[in-house]
């Protein structure tokens, strides 16, 4: 089975994460020995047992680290791992235990390869352990004092840290991941239509010629030949428009160039003149109200090549107070709006689509028409937040 670059790119980066994870873990069991070496005196529990101890605990977390997969037991896991580390902090001085980097180590984990409910109930369960331990411990005293109470608040800092940070890299990693695989995923759906789509539709075209061509010789007159050749060209434009979108449209800003570029395209195909009034920067959109907003324009100027018999288009966008409207006219013969939105037929469909896509980014969309009167399209949506 062939596996996308992105998924791939995704686990190598899961097993350096690990190999990260499992490097730190051992820097800390070395930081915790050097202190141990330095006061065993003071330490007895921890002389001659928890040293190797720890030691084969860290070997066996680096062979068999945390994994999501197998959600129940990465749990589990990560549940011990959390008992681990207070005792070795219960054992080792509470909060002045030189096994306090070590106990990080969990909440590395959680932060690496879950969400964030289960890093911060982690994080929770690391900081209660520290104090539970400090309160309750039969080998040391604990005499509270400033210098003990810095050195938690310290402790709670370096937790949250370890809590958020990684998190938020893996989030920003797992938005780069969905982009790249995004981007695949359309490449290949371009390539799909291309190779599929287009070339069949340019297949039906040749074959709807040569029997044109034929009862042309034979002299039968079937009009419905040229309009079965005029809905392949027709289907052939849409699919290539399609084609056109998905390999260059990349949602960052690019709203106005496109139209630009589809209206002039338009103009070479079909004839019909346009006129627009664009602003000249970008509207500031987020990719799916940019990309929703392309595709009613694409829609509402189809509908025109299509059934309003135009000569011309017009097309305006302004912004005001945090809204932006787009305008889309034409001279055309216009149509009883009331009955055709009601219409089973692709039109129907159509504009029903075009309203669906205006309302999932949360604004509106206004068609007025009237048979010989043209039609005008009003789409108004929100800026204000991206």
């Amino acid at each position: 089975m062939e596996v996308s670059s992105p998924v791939l790119q995704a686990r190598r980066f899961g097993g350096r994460l690990r190999l990260y994870l499992g490097v730190y873990r051992a820097l800390a069991l070395a930081v915790a020995v050097s202190q141990l070496a330095v006061n065993g005196d003071s330490m007895p529990v921890a002389a001659g047992i928890l040293i190797p101890t720890a030691t084969g605990y860290t070997l066996l977390k680096f062979l068999i680290p945390v994994s999501p997969r197998s959600n129940i037991l990465g749990q589990v896991i990560l549940a011990l791992d959390l008992i681990v580390c207070a005792v070795l902090v219960w054992l080792t001085g509470g909060i002045n235990s030189p096994f306090l980097l070590y106990t990080l180590s969990p909440v590395l984990s959680s932060s690496f390869f879950y969400d964030s409910h289960m890093t911060a109930m982690v994080g929770i369960a690391s900081t209660l352990n520290v104090l539970l331990v400090q309160l309750a411990n039969p080998f040391y005293d604990f005499s509270p004092g400033p210098l003990e109470l810095g050195y938690y608040l310290i402790y709670i800092v370096a937790v949250a840290l370890s809590a958020s940070l990684p998190y938020l890299v893996n989030i920003n990693l797992h938005q780069r991941l969905r982009g790249e695989f995004i981007a695949e995923e359309r490449g290949r759906l371009s390539r799909e239509i291309h190779d599929g789509t287009v070339q069949t539709l340019s297949a039906l075209k040749w074959q709807g010629q040569v029997i044109e061509r034929e009862l042309k010789r034979r002299s039968i007159e079937m009009p419905e030949v040229g309009k079965l050749l005029s809905l392949v060209d027709e289907a052939r434009v849409e699919a290539l428009e399609s084609l056109e979108l998905l390999r260059r449209y990349t949602g960052c800003g690019q709203l106005v160039s496109h139209l630009k570029n589809y209206l002039h395209h338009l103009k070479q195909d079909s004839g019909i003149d346009y006129h627009i009034d664009l602003p000249g920067e970008e509207p500031s959109l987020p990719p799916y109200t940019e990309l929703q907003l392309l595709r009613i324009c694409q829609e509402a100027v189809t509908n025109i090549r299509k059934h309003a018999a135009a000569s011309a288009i017009s097309l305006a966008m302004t912004q005001n107070n945090g809204h932006l409207l787009i305008t889309i006219a034409d001279d055309g013969q216009g149509f009883d709006f009331d009955s055709q939105s009601r219409a089973a037929g692709p039109q129907g469909h159509g504009l029903s689509v075009m309203k669906e896509r205006a309302e999932a980014t949360g604004g509106s969309m206004t068609i007025i028409s009237a048979p010989g009167q043209g039609t005008t399209v009003k789409i108004d949506v929100p800026i204000g937040r991206r």
